[in-house]
């Protein structure tokens, strides 16, 4: 049996793809420190949850945080609950929903491509996406967003399933199952999947100039099915906040997004187009080839122009919705992956009977996507102090791996081209984030904060924790056992001689909130502090370093650092 068999023509290609999706969202799993913010605050949720055993009301320490559904938390403490334990603070185990998610979407990308063209063009799909720096990356991170992938892979499969069914009955069953997969997708990240899905089926509808399919959708056991889903956590959670969930999350968090670029992540329309070349790497080599083939298709109505008019049905609404949206993160086009590796895969199978020009700038997009890959993981080593060798190696392992796969599409070896890709794809992984991010610990200052915190506590075993620096990673390291000050109050304290001195206390202060003046007032407490400690980092959320000092005071004369080991 050939390299090609074995890998693409053969039934057990779901298990290779399941096992690249795996490898590449497990690379950093073990070895990045817990990140700020959003995983950091999901986990933390889902800490409290399972310490308190309240698994309606979402909470960040004693904040509510009306912001997303229930669904990740509740998959992330049943992982924490089953491994570890909320005690033990392994961010990895609240990465796992993220790991399975990754393999998921990498799954319904094989599995739309085997089913709207052939079993080669699945393989394709599902193998590229899976190592592609977007997917594999949110893979290995604890949030909504890699799930969210699979979840609205799957609904787009099921509206494949329903679009070619031969028989009413397998109609209804995967109408049944379209409503199950988008319900669970709201439960996840709200009303993203639902409305990527909506938009779907109408553009499908003005495509085709026919309505009357629609019926099997008020098949009544779907809709049943996702009320069931989301209605009794929904109606839960609105009687314990008092009726004030979905007004937070639909008018605090997800209106600011629509109208505005909320929390300074704004940019202008066709900017996630621009980041494609880089986040869709190594899958960019063949979707101009995959979208040349699609427009030959619709123009020409070959077999395969329904197939083509589904795909677009489906990417360009969605695509649209988030270029338009003025709030921009470079994870809002994660969900619509799964589709978009499966005109990569159909790039990759007819990629010699494209035109050259479309050939040509797939390879030009994976020289670019390769050039930026590499290129930030050296300047993460450069200027984070990360582990450069790892940088410099990956960056030699894709140059020869896309010269090797540039060479094999030339020779039309596509089982040769696709092994070179996949190689180049994990090399970023397990090198890049596997290695060169977990070393520039420049980048992670809370967790040497929390050594600090840990070796002053023995002087005063009791005290509680005061802290101006509020970046939720720290909250996550000390179990949330942390008092969270503005450093404005603080600040006045110190000007009005309220500060406490002489009680025992630990305190955290994140020098670059304050001014040089404010910091200068800190003087007398440190010549009176037991001891003293000083943490450097880079702070990525703002962008912008920052110095962080620990003191702890009100201890014993005996116990005490001498004043020469004070920083």
């Amino acid at each position: 049996m050939s390299l090609q068999d074995r890998l693409i023509n053969t039934e057990r290609a779901s298990l290779f793809i399941a096992l690249l999706a795996l490898l590449a969202s497990l690379a950093g799993v073990f070895t990045l420190p817990v990140l700020d913010r959003d995983e950091a605050r999901f986990a933390q949720a889902s800490a409290q949850m399972v310490e308190t055993g309240d698994f309606v009301d979402i909470r960040f320490q004693d904040q509510p945080r009306h912001k997303k559904p229930i669904g990740i938390y509740w998959l992330q403490s049943l992982t924490v609950a089953v491994t570890t334990g909320p005690e033990a603070r392994e961010i990895w185990t609240y990465r796992l929903p993220s790991v399975l998610g990754a393999v998921l979407a990498a799954l319904s990308a094989f599995w739309i491509g085997r089913r709207l063209y052939d079993h080669r063009t699945g393989v394709f799909a599902g193998a590229l996406v899976s190592v592609t720096l977007l997917l594999a990356s949110e893979g290995g991170i604890a949030k909504t967003d890699a799930m969210l992938a699979a979840m609205t892979g799957l609904s787009v499969l099921s509206l494949v399933e329903v679009w070619l069914a031969e028989t009413p009955g397998k109609r209804r069953k995967w109408a049944v199952l379209m409503w199950v997969f988008v319900a669970l997708a709201a439960l996840i990240k709200g009303p993203v999947a639902p409305l990527m899905m909506g938009l779907a089926v109408l553009a499908l509808c003005a495509i085709e100039r026919r309505v009357i399919w629609l019926k099997v959708f008020f098949y009544w056991p779907g809709p049943l099915l996702a009320a069931l889903i989301i209605l009794p956590w929904l109606i839960g959670v609105q009687i314990v906040s008092g009726g004030t969930f979905l007004s937070e999350a639909l008018g605090g968090d997800m209106a600011p997004k629509v109208t505005s670029g909320h929390e300074g992540h704004g940019a202008p329309p066709g900017s996630h187009l621009l980041l494609l070349p880089i986040l869709f790497l190594p899958a960019i080599v063949s979707l101009p080839a995959g979208i040349a083939s699609l427009i030959k298709d619709w123009r020409e109505q070959t077999p395969d122009a329904q197939a083509a008019r589904l795909l677009v049905a489906f990417i360009a609404p969605a695509w649209l919705l988030i270029e338009l949206m003025p709030t921009k993160l470079p994870h809002y086009s994660l969900p619509i992956y799964p589709a978009l590796a499966v005109v990569a895969g159909l790039g990759f199978v007819r990629w010699g009977r494209v035109e050259r020009r479309w050939r040509l700038l797939g390879l030009g997009l994976l020289t670019l996507g390769g050039l930026l890959a590499a290129g930030v993981l050296i300047a993460l080593g450069v200027r984070f102090h990360g582990a450069l060798w790892a940088a410099y190696l990956v960056t030699g392992i894709m140059l020869v791996c896309g010269l090797a796969a540039t060479f094999a599409l030339y020779m039309r070896r596509y089982d040769l081209a696709l092994i070179g890709l996949v190689v180049m794809g994990l090399s970023w992984h397990g090198l890049g984030r596997g290695v060169v991010a977990p070393s520039a610990t420049l980048l992670f200052p809370s967790g040497q904060a929390v050594e600090h915190v840990v070796d002053l506590r023995e002087l005063v075993p009791d005290a509680p924790l005061i802290s101006t620096y509020t970046e939720p990673s720290f909250v996550f390291l000390t179990h949330g056992d942390v008092i969270l000050r503005d450093a404005d109050e603080i600040t006045a304290e110190l000007a009005s001689g309220d500060l406490d001195f002489y009680s025992p206390r630990l305190y955290v202060f994140d020098l670059s909130r304050w001014s040089d003046q404010a910091a200068h007032m800190l003087r007398p407490m440190i010549q009176r502090a037991c001891a003293v400690r000083l943490v450097d980092g880079f702070n990525y959320s703002r962008g912008e370093g920052t110095v962080l000092l620990i003191a702890a005071t009100g201890c014993s004369p005996a116990d005490a650092e001498p004043s020469g080991s004070t920083p």
